[in-house]
């Protein structure tokens, strides 16, 4: 028996994973790539299609669900929450992630701060 290990990508509902895994060989390793971000984009929301998909994979010990397409640091939590085994995430984001649990008050005068230097650079007058 011919053992294989398998990324599925470009998925995009639980319908889909559906269908996938009663194309399986239950042996074989299987991620199967869900795009939330892509899905995002065209305002429909992910979480609910993870939700299932998830569910469909859990009698699966051969299966992980990868959240792909990360779009914004809170995806991560996402994933985390839904149980994802996998996420892909940019550099630019793990930059963002690497700043979590900064207070509000924090946020506040530093965006202010960024305002002010903002306004200097331009050279504005009132």
């Amino acid at each position: 028996m011919l053992l294989l290990k398998l990324n599925i990508t470009a998925v995009y509902n639980s319908y889909q994973t559906k269908k996938i895994v009663k194309c399986l060989n239950k042996k074989s390793k299987v991620i199967i790539s869900i795009f939330a971000g892509r899905a995002a984009d065209t305002g429909k929301d992910p979480i609910p299609e993870f939700k299932k998909s998830i569910s469909i994979s859990k009698s699966y010990k051969n299966i992980e669900i990868l959240w792909a397409s990360v779009r914004e640091p809170y995806n991560y939590l996402q994933a985390k929450q839904l149980g994802c085994h996998i996420i892909t995430v940019p550099p630019k984001i793990i930059e963002k992630i690497e700043k979590f649990g900064k207070s509000f008050s924090q946020l506040s005068i530093e965006t202010v701060k960024g305002f002010l230097k903002d306004s200097r650079k331009s050279k504005f007058k009132i």
